[in-house]
């Protein structure tokens, strides 16, 4: 590894340490489009980041769970952002933060 990949690697370090409550950030980007991957160690963590973000929350069904998240695009879908937290087993919750969503 060369001073260049060195110091993304610790750039990257050093934003995922600003995201209060994330636990991993991944960016999957090309010449016209980026989607940037933000997971979080809680619910409230997704709540709160995401507000701090101007995310806007819901809820995600899958087949036997339901995880809390926080979306957002911009430029006509090119640009993506999604906050998720961690999967949960059960019925999601139906507390007004989100709308269930599949």
């Amino acid at each position: 590894m060369n001073v260049r990949a060195h110091d993304l690697t610790v750039l990257l370090r050093a934003i995922l340490g600003t995201l209060p409550g994330a636990t991993s950030i991944g960016i999957h980007a090309s010449e016209h489009w980026a989607f940037v991957l933000i997971t979080v160690s809680s619910d409230e963590a997704v709540v709160a980041l995401g507000e701090a973000l101007g995310l806007a929350c819901d809820v995600r069904i899958g087949k036997r769970r339901w995880w809390r998240r926080a979306t957002s695009e911009a430029e006509q879908g090119r640009l993506q952002i999604v906050v998720a937290g961690p999967p949960h087993a059960g019925q999601p919750p139906r507390d007004g933060t989100g709308t269930a969503s599949s």
